[in-house]
């Protein structure tokens, strides 16, 4: 999606994995002749990401993973016959989910809004693009309706504590966590305010009658 290399990379690098897989040195990552080959091997189909610069190589394999679940819940099952039947969505999906070498929308339900497949086919019916696109929130799709807004709120707190054979404490922490569920319209502005009432009363801020 760059240009900057040529498609005959490719040729090595199933080579190049044949060389190394009949050394017993086969490796995720590959470097070779100044290219580096980021590769993933899903069923009987090699999903390869190729780059001449330094990149994070962790981001590059976790957009690998990303495709093979975008492609498996367009497909069902991602196998070189799927991606022969359905050749002209893999370059719709891979044009939305790459913009020159730099990862876009990796979320499968949110690409499902506006390519659209039925059996083999493209839906080629114009569509606008959804607001998660559009948005820096991609889990959460358009037109959500309520017929009653509501917020859950829970705090839920642990205490672990480590204690010698005297009885000394050797170590103690406390965890805690908020556990949200919304059932909000839209895409509300929400505000989280947290009042320690007992932390307040012992500094002496919280003055009488106010919380």
């Amino acid at each position: 999606y760059r240009g900057d290399v040529p498609i005959s990379y490719a040729d090595r690098f199933i080579e190049k994995v044949a060389e190394l897989e009949d050394a017993g040195k086969a490796s995720p990552i590959i470097q070779d002749e100044g290219v580096t080959y980021l590769y993933l091997q899903h069923s009987n189909v090699y999903l390869l990401a190729v780059t001449k610069s330094n990149v994070n190589a962790a981001s590059t394999v976790y957009f690998l993973h990303k495709l093979i679940d975008v492609f498996t819940k367009y497909f069902e099952q991602l196998e070189e016959e799927s991606v022969r039947d359905n050749f002209v969505t893999v370059y719709e999906l891979l044009d939305e989910m790459m913009d020159f070498g730099y990862p876009q929308f990796t979320e499968a339900n949110i690409l499902q809004e506006f390519i659209k497949t039925e059996a083999q086919k493209m839906d080629v019916v114009e569509r606008k693009a959804p607001m998660a696109v559009t948005n820096a929130v991609s889990w959460r799709s358009e037109g959500i309706k309520y017929k009653k807004n509501e917020v859950f709120l829970d705090v839920v707190e642990s205490v672990n504590l480590l204690v010698n054979a005297n009885g000394g404490v050797v170590r103690s922490e406390i965890m805690g966590a908020l556990k949200m569920r919304t059932y909000l319209t839209g895409m509300p502005e929400c505000k989280l305010g947290l009042n320690d009432r007992v932390l307040l009363e012992s500094q002496g801020k919280l003055g009488k009658g106010k919380s």
